[in-house]
């Protein structure tokens, strides 16, 4: 449940923005930035007995603050990721999941020590357990 909901955001993201990085952690090297970084998936049971609601963050992490134009390129690349995901509409995965979009904070994260612009995309899905 929580690996195949991770592995179809990661598919769809590799499908869709070919040539960007990609880490399953935060990367500790400030020179494989700009990346995105698909985070661990949590669960949560809803009002019916068999129905989890799935949600985790894609972290897209630009060059440090120091770095010229490292605004604008976080900014395209956090368009991407939200079009790549389908947004707010949601879409289906290579693998028939839905997902969609609930929410695209912008945020600070520190890699090897440097503080670095990011935003936190919030992915949902929903999944029965039988």
């Amino acid at each position: 449940m929580l690996e195949e909901f991770r592995a179809e955001v990661v598919a769809t993201l590799e499908g869709a923005l070919v040539g960007v990085p990609q880490w399953d952690i935060l990367p500790d090297d400030i020179a494989e930035l700009p990346c995105i970084v698909v985070g661990r998936p949590a669960a949560r049971q809803t009002n019916t007995a068999v129905v989890f609601d799935l949600d985790l963050q894609v972290f897209i992490i630009g060059r440090r603050q120091q770095a010229g134009g490292n605004e604008p390129e976080l900014v395209a690349l956090a368009d991407s990721v939200l079009r790549a995901l389908g947004g707010t509409r949601g879409m289906r995965t290579p693998g028939g999941e839905t997902i969609s979009v609930t929410r695209a904070d912008p945020r600070i994260l520190t890699i090897a020590g440097q503080e670095c612009p990011a935003y936190t995309v919030e992915v949902e899905a929903s999944t029965t357990t039988c």
